[in-house]
């Protein structure tokens, strides 16, 4: 069991994937048939990514990755994750994971992502999740809560999660959006990512609006709250600073990912005890470099080298 390590973190990857993403260099000459020319395959879902950049990029190892698995696909992710040493406990269940496809048109500078329903959980495999999950948390741990669920599993079934958590002595750091976003921010996460667009959408509030940004965080008692903004950068709020950072070079639009590697790094600067500026500047250049190579959070250490002197912090008005 995980806590007899005294591992720090802990990732919860409720809906993993294994993806495809097949590139073309060049149009098609077969009407209806698309031939790729090169392809890159990798497990996926939001926590995988934060996980493979903590182990494979930041050298990170405190942590563990709770995956729910199925069917052959289930077992594909799993020799994967073995294979790249990412740390992971796994749940099964009886319907299998999804494969999710990306097109990426090279030459015309755009991808189209094809993601697949992913498994149906039954009722009794949530309920024997609850109990595992249960046995792989203690006091003082970071849960990470990031992507979405499998079908089956409502909203419900996250708020249990998130009690079992704090009754355990778990603090949050969360990256989620749609109809669990409303919900989890009446649990106070210790940490919130939100994308600028969901933010609009779950909240009203613009993407330039910092003073109502930080009227939302103390209305829900968030410690920190950080907004990203795609290229615009991100800001990070919180009651000691209020900091916005920037990278000047990003490298493609292909950013699958970028979101994923940009929490990856913020957690890690928290996990090393680093200002909240020395942070937000990792973290963002992990962002822009996930931009550098196909595939999600993939990429190197040394692409976060390349990167990191182009990142600006500033701080923020309210």
């Amino acid at each position: 069991m995980k806590e007899d390590n005294n591992i720090d973190t802990c990732i919860l990857n409720l809906n993993p994937c294994y993806d495809h993403w097949v590139i073309l260099k060049n149009p098609t000459k077969i009407p209806n048939v698309v031939r790729g020319d090169k392809v890159v395959t990798l497990v996926d879902g939001k926590g995988l990514n934060i996980a493979r950049v903590l182990s494979k990029v930041l050298g990170h190892s405190e942590y563990f990755c709770i995956n729910i698995l199925g069917g052959q696909v289930g077992t594909i992710i799993e020799k994967e994750c073995d294979r790249l040493g990412i740390v992971t406990e796994n749940f099964w269940i009886e319907d299998s994971n999804r494969i999710n496809t990306a097109l990426v048109y090279e030459y015309e500078n755009k991808m189209l992502m094809i993601n697949e329903p992913g498994p149906l959980m039954k009722l009794g495999e949530i309920e024997s999740f609850m109990e595992f999950f249960k046995g792989h948390v203690r006091p003082g741990m970071n849960l990470v809560i990031s992507g979405s669920a499998p079908r089956g599993f409502e909203n419900g079934s996250l708020l249990q999660l998130v009690r079992i958590a704090r009754e355990a002595g778990c603090s949050l750091k969360v990256d989620i959006a749609g109809s669990w976003l409303s919900k989890i921010v009446t649990v106070s996460p210790e940490l919130l990512k939100i994308n600028a667009d969901e933010l609009k959408v779950a909240f009203g509030i613009n993407k330039d609006d910092f003073k109502s940004m930080d009227d939302f965080r103390r209305e829900y008692s968030i410690r920190d709250l950080i907004i990203t903004n795609g290229k615009m950068g991100s800001v990070w709020l919180s009651e000691s600073e209020k900091l916005h950072a920037r990278s000047m070079k990003v490298f493609s639009d292909f950013s699958v990912g970028s979101g994923d590697s940009f929490f990856a790094g913020l957690i890690y600067g928290q996990e090393a005890k680093m200002s909240k500026r020395e942070a937000l500047k990792i973290a963002t250049a992990c962002g822009a470099a996930n931009t550098m190579h196909y595939g999600a959070a993939i990429f190197e250490y040394s692409d976060v080298e390349k990167v990191i002197g182009d990142v600006v912090v500033t701080e923020v008005v309210l």
